[in-house]
């Protein structure tokens, strides 16, 4: 990063400090330039965020379904089902120099699981944002969105276990950056 910047490629924009836990962090923000892509906006590629698949993508007469149900939430799964057994071991750990030491364990899950979930979520979104540079789409809708959030929020385990305003966030960063036309219906 610190050589783009130095080249003067890459723009260092309005950024800010924070002061988290006795430490300080310097949260940068640069920007970047569109990257260059032979797409067309006649070119519709359309996505649906479901709950089979994390994305069903169909553009030029050609699917894709991008990651799956039983892949995505076994992990995330997997990772919340060890905090809770480390929350019902933790009553049996030796006493004595604090709740602090007693919870270490518990700390170190915390992190994992919203690392996991990120880390899908780019790649999945990247997944998408690349099958429309194959397709040369220059436009892409995202469909039926309020339908599947009502879905998710009738569903408590979805809702808890499925990212939709996250994937839907990425999703709308990297067209961005390549140069596709979002359009969320």
């Amino acid at each position: 990063m610190r050589h783009y910047l130095l080249r003067g490629e890459l723009k260092l924009c309005t950024s800010q400090v924070q002061l988290k836990a006795g430490k300080i962090y310097w949260l940068a923000v640069f920007e970047f330039e569109k990257e260059d892509h032979l797409v067309k906006p006649e070119i519709i590629a359309e996505a649906s965020l479901s709950l089979e698949h994390p994305i069903v993508a169909k553009a030029n007469n050609v699917r894709i379904n991008i990651g799956s149900k039983e892949e995505f939430l076994y992990r995330r799964l997997a990772i919340q089902a060890s905090q809770k057994r480390i929350q019902a071991g933790i009553a049996y750990v030796r006493s004595g120099k604090g709740a602090k030491r007693k919870q270490k364990a518990l700390y170190r899950t915390e992190n994992p699981e919203s690392q996991y979930v990120s880390h899908r979520l780019h790649v999945y979104s990247r997944q998408l944002i690349d099958f429309c540079i194959r397709q040369q789409a220059g436009t892409l809708i995202l469909k039926n969105q309020e339908d599947k959030i009502g879905i998710a929020k009738e569903q408590e385990f979805v809702l808890r276990n499925w990212s939709y305003y996250d994937l839907q966030a990425k999703i709308k960063y990297k067209a961005e950056k390549a140069g596709i036309e979002l359009i969320i219906g």
